[in-house]
């Protein structure tokens, strides 16, 4: 999903600096030098508030790249974080100038653009949480933000679902939010909002007053910013931010892209369940499932979402639960129709909250063991892969195992034997053969989550491919939010 110019809080404002007698603009890049995918900071005058225009011109003075545009400048200093990039892609290589515009002000310097020695997602090979933020490769420590977006990787990803999380707590509750501020400052505009004691942010630097941290925005219909699922950098009192230990025996990643949950325990991949993440619409931007990392420490239970009930809820983030996937109660009061939602999993469709499927996994794993398994208190941590574009899915090797009902079987398996029919042993064929008869003819099943067919992943992955725009609905959604607001 693409992202606006990857700056730091677009602008931090410092205490006003004395300006020149002639009531000049100006512009300085300290370093003098940026690296694509490395922040470097910009600082510039004005001798008045104005909207200014960074941009990089060649020795004609031609415009070749565009640094940051419609920036709300202050009478005074201002400064901003620039990584060399915009929207993923680096500025040109080469020596520039760097042109200030702002109303009937022009400054400029020289500055010169390097050859990133590492690329738009760091040290690291993949996608990571923190892809876009003008900080990514600088943490080397594992984590959430810094974790490749890779299950596979079974060992780094439970390192970081037993870690310790840094949470923003203002003791009251888990519903509560907080404003991200764009500066250290509780007068500074917000850009993005934190909900309390179960949301976890990335630490960039504690202060002794003010930390600067940076999440994906939890932005609701109710909430004081509406910046939706946009991943930014701020500021937050330290005396909010706690660390926690989370639940050592069982962890959880849900994963956008994929639209799968996989459950961890005991240091390795234990089951995959298909689910289905927010759906976002015009209306109703905030739809979008936020990404981040989240502790699981409130069993809600039961509720109802129009004409549907949501069973065994578990709070995770305000207003998105993890539940099981919501039925249609018969007038007898008694059955339940999932007709109408069960088809949907393994795509987006919820307003927000995760659908998991209540049908048991070769494993005995479904929404309704997770609520029996998950013990109070426990705080479990459940991480949730934002689905960049660029990411893509991986097509199985051609020699995976697939399973069937030798017996005219309508559908194939991840698995030997399936809860779907427990007495029945199914007979082996490879992913290769998937696309021939009589496997062609046969549906994906419901129960243990096999892998999508070739064509199946060939569309997700035009839809993802680098340079597009999967959900053009939610980009012109975030370009309307008001982030101004206080």
């Amino acid at each position: 999903m693409k992202r606006w110019i990857c700056l730091l809080a677009a602008l931090c404002l410092l205490p006003l600096a004395a300006l020149g007698a002639d009531g000049e603009a100006s512009v300085s890049v300290p370093e003098g030098t940026v690296i694509p995918w490395t922040p470097v900071l910009i600082s510039f005058t004005l001798p008045r508030a104005e909207t200014a225009d960074l941009v990089l011109a060649d020795e004609t003075g031609k415009e070749v790249f565009a640094v940051a545009l419609d920036v709300q400048g202050v009478a005074g200093q201002n400064t901003l974080y620039w990584n060399g990039t915009r929207n993923h892609a680096p500025a040109p290589a080469g020596t520039w100038t760097l042109r200030l515009e702002a109303g009937a002000f022009r400054a400029e310097t020289p500055i010169a653009v390097g050859l990133s020695a590492w690329g738009p997602t760091g040290p690291r090979e993949g996608f990571t949480p923190s892809y876009s933020s003008p900080f990514e490769g600088r943490d080397p420590a594992l984590s959430y933000w810094t974790l490749p977006m890779d299950i596979s990787d079974e060992e780094a990803v439970w390192q970081v679902l037993t870690a310790p999380i840094t949470v923003v707590d203002n003791g009251k509750g888990e519903k509560a939010q907080i404003m991200l501020r764009e500066a250290p400052s509780p007068d500074s505009r917000g850009l993005g909002s934190i909900t309390c004691a179960t949301q976890g942010v990335h630490v960039l630097e504690r202060g002794e007053e003010w930390s600067l941290v940076e999440c994906y925005s939890s932005s609701f219909h109710d909430s004081p910013i509406l910046n939706w699922n946009a991943l930014v950098q701020g500021y937050v009192l330290t005396e909010y931010l706690q660390e926690i230990v989370p639940s050592q025996e069982m962890g959880m990643v849900i994963d956008k892209l994929t639209q799968r949950l996989y459950i961890f325990r005991e240091g390795r991949l234990f089951t995959t369940l298909m689910v289905s993440t927010g759906l976002s619409n015009r209306r109703q931007p905030y739809n979008e499932t936020r990404s981040g990392e989240f502790l699981l420490t409130s069993k809600v239970g039961d509720f109802k979402s129009d004409n549907m009930i949501c069973g065994k809820a578990i709070r995770f983030n305000k207003g998105d639960l993890l539940h099981e996937v919501p039925y249609i109660l018969g007038e007898d009061g008694r059955s339940r129709n999932y007709s109408s939602t069960e088809g949907k999993l393994g795509r987006k469709a919820s307003h927000g909250c995760i659908r998991v499927q209540r049908k048991e996994t070769p494993e005995g794993v479904n929404m309704n063991w997770i609520w029996a398994n998950l013990r109070k208190n426990s705080r479990t941590r459940l991480l949730i892969w934002e689905d960049w574009q660029g990411r893509q899915i991986a097509v199985p090797a051609d020699d995976t195992l697939l399973y069937c009902n030798p017996e005219n079987g309508r559908y194939y398996h991840s698995a030997e034997t399936c809860r779907c029919a427990p007495d029945l042993k199914m007979q082996p064929f490879t992913y290769g053969e998937l696309d021939e008869e009589p496997f062609s003819r046969m549906k994906r099943c419901e129960w243990c989550a096999p892998a999508l067919r070739r064509a199946e992943i060939e569309e997700i992955n035009a839809a993802y491919a680098p340079g597009g725009d999967h959900d053009p609905v939610l980009t012109e959604a975030r370009k309307k939010c008001p982030r101004a607001q206080r």
